[in-house]
């Protein structure tokens, strides 16, 4: 990614207001629990960037908190490789080589299209009407050209789809394999996600909801998975 696209992406999470709602996230026990989950957070919806350096006292100012549970969710993300640890002092969000990427995804084109044909039929219909204005707040960021928002919409429409079956367990891998790609997101910008390109799939999504069909929907999310990948290949190849 070249300096400008970078720009025109976002500026380093490290230096700007998350803007997140930190009542809408997890709530754990402790203070590490809830830096946890920002950073997790963060990570899934590609709110950092590859190979951007990380601070514990950045981050710890960032969310108010002392340094030491920021200290213990950067060495649990570590440990499940969310974040890695360069020359045994940098902390850096890993940028995913193309080979690495191409096995997240096989898995991925299993688990989502399973979470979703079990999301078919459990979702609520609340939920369903939800779905559409995060479509609708998906475009209007595209159209705005604003990334940031844009993969984070895209983000809530996918895991609150996949949420909805009711799966813990198989949740809880979606959601790490999310972890380890939102960040390598931010390299679709702006060509790809700078366009309404493979928004009929998310179209798509919404019809199945409608119509509680869990085929056309694990159909649709495979369909998104596939359009989005065949992008992201290419720019990880080298």
């Amino acid at each position: 990614m070249t300096a400008t696209t970078r720009e025109r992406a976002r500026r380093p999470a490290e230096t700007e207001d998350t803007e997140l709602d930190a009542d809408a996230l997890p709530r754990g026990h402790t203070l590490a629990d809830q830096a946890y989950q920002r950073l997790h957070h963060e990570l899934m919806t590609g709110a950092l960037l590859p190979e951007q350096v990380l601070t514990v006292r950045g981050v710890a100012e960032r969310y108010g908190v002392s340094l030491t549970p920021v200290r213990e969710a950067v060495q649990r993300l570590v440990a499940e490789r969310g974040l890695e640890v360069v020359g045994g002092r940098v902390i850096r969000v890993p940028r995913l080589d193309v080979e690495t990427y191409r096995e997240i995804l096989k898995i991925r084109m299993e688990l989502e299209p399973l979470a979703a044909r079990e999301a078919a039929t459990r979702i609520a219909h609340e939920e369903i009407r939800r779905l559409e204005q995060v479509v609708a707040q998906h475009v209007a960021a595209i159209r705005a050209g604003d990334a940031r928002r844009t993969l984070a919409e895209n983000t809530d429409f996918h895991l609150s789809i996949y949420r909805a079956s009711q799966q813990t367990i198989l949740v809880g891998f979606i959601e790490g394999l999310w972890r380890r790609v939102g960040p390598t997101l931010n390299l679709l910008f702006p060509r790809y996600c700078g366009s309404l390109t493979g928004h009929e799939n998310h179209l798509a999504a919404m019809e199945a909801l409608h119509r509680r069909d869990a085929e056309a929907l694990a159909k649709a999310v495979r369909d998104d998975l596939v359009h989005g990948s065949s992008f992201l290949v290419r720019l990880l190849d080298p």
